[in-house]
């Protein structure tokens, strides 16, 4: 895995968490992976309370929480890049996320993100979000 890989897949994840914040849907819909013809779509994101399978579910997903408050917040001295191979990075990133449904209350909690980036003919993108409850 190249230096130019390592900061193409950081900056990856810094534009994914800014366009999570900013609740800018077309930006993040264009941070994750597309399928290629004729094979299943690689996008997931699962949570302890539900799970998205699907690029169109996943970005569903953010549409209706971002209704409400949504701001994610990484611990940046603490993310880890982890290559697994030379087409796939495990993403690790303690984060603070703000979450409040609409007219709601907001809270915080740490949770540790867990993404895997994989290399596409268009760049690095997202493949799977795992966030991980940190208590």
């Amino acid at each position: 895995m190249s230096p130019r890989d390592m900061q193409e897949i950081r900056d990856l994840f810094s534009s994914q968490t800014k366009a999570e914040t900013d609740h800018d849907l077309a930006a993040l819909n264009e941070m994750f992976a597309s399928g290629y013809p004729g094979q299943p779509d690689p996008v997931s994101f699962v949570a302890r309370a539900y799970r998205f399978w699907g690029k169109d579910a996943v970005i569903a997903h953010f549409q209706k929480t971002f209704a409400g408050t949504w701001s994610v917040e990484p611990d940046e001295t603490a993310v880890r890049l982890i290559p697994l191979n030379d087409e796939t990075v495990q993403i690790y990133a303690p984060t603070r996320v703000t979450i409040g449904a609409p007219g709601k209350a907001a809270a915080t909690s740490v949770f540790l993100i867990n993404e895997f980036a994989v290399r596409t003919p268009s760049g690095w993108k997202i493949a799977a979000v795992i966030p991980v409850p940190a208590q």
